[in-house]
């Protein structure tokens, strides 16, 4: 299995240079430390990265769909042969990995659904097969569509596609939106916890209970490396220190 992280810096995107370097580096410490080997993690970028022996692979993503940034960086791999026909564990920057797990049983495409049925493009799992799924997806997205999800749910549920699709277990990819009922559906421990570390609320949600459910969607070790790249995060909900970056090594 292959592990995919896309870094796309625009703009106006979501992320200053600063700001995403601090996260790859947060992200590959901790695929890593899951038991990642760093030639399995695929960084793709538009800037150039290199850290803890995993080196960026930098190239031009697609200008008009952030969000899809991710499809195009799987149809890159795809076309320059560097996976070996593996499964592609494709998810965003703010997914986290919390403990180790190998691929899990699903047809060409494993996906999660948010709390309802609709699918979340945060994190996905692709066997080399499904490439001309990948491919469809693509031209629709070209046709002018600026976010990837509404495209994959589209296409996902189409008629031409669903019999390869398989909705996985809530685990791979729990989220801020509809917490509650992912995180109590998910098998333990959850597997991956999908939040922005700098959101204060999110972090509440994820690792400090703010919900009041005695639910904690990351362990100590993801929790202590997640702090080591951000200091000053809350230890207590609804507490609002000053968050600090860590200072790009």
């Amino acid at each position: 299995m292959k592990n995919l992280l896309v870094a796309n810096i625009q703009k106006h995107g979501r992320y200053a240079e600063e700001k995403m370097h601090t996260l790859c580096k947060a992200q590959v410490e901790n695929s890593i430390e899951c038991g990642w080997e760093p030639e399995d993690i695929h960084l793709i970028t538009n800037f150039p990265f290199s850290f803890m022996g995993v080196q960026g692979l930098e190239t031009a993503l697609n200008s008009n769909c952030l969000r899809g940034s991710k499809l195009y960086g799987m149809k890159y791999l795809f076309d320059t042969d560097r996976v070996n026909g593996e499964v592609i564990w494709a998810h965003d920057l703010d997914a986290w990995q919390n403990c180790w797990f190998d691929e899990p049983d699903f047809r060409d495409i494993g996906a999660c659904y948010y709390s309802q049925p609709k699918v979340n493009g945060g994190s996905i799992f692709w066997k080399h097969q499904a490439k001309y799924i990948l491919e469809a997806v693509l031209k629709e997205i070209e046709k002018g569509e600026q976010r990837e999800e509404p495209v994959l749910q589209r296409m996902l549920k189409d008629e031409k596609y669903k019999d390869r699709v398989t909705i996985l277990d809530h685990t791979y990819n729990v989220g801020c939106s509809g917490f509650v009922p992912r995180a109590s559906r998910s098998m333990l421990p959850i597997r991956v916890a999908h939040f922005n570390p700098l959101n204060r609320i999110a972090w509440d949600t994820h690792c400090l209970d703010r919900n009041q459910v005695g639910i904690r969607s990351i362990g100590y070790r993801l929790e202590k490396l997640i702090r080591k790249y951000y200091p000053g995060l809350e230890t207590e909900p609804g507490v609002t220190p000053p968050i600090r970056e860590r200072k790009p090594q």
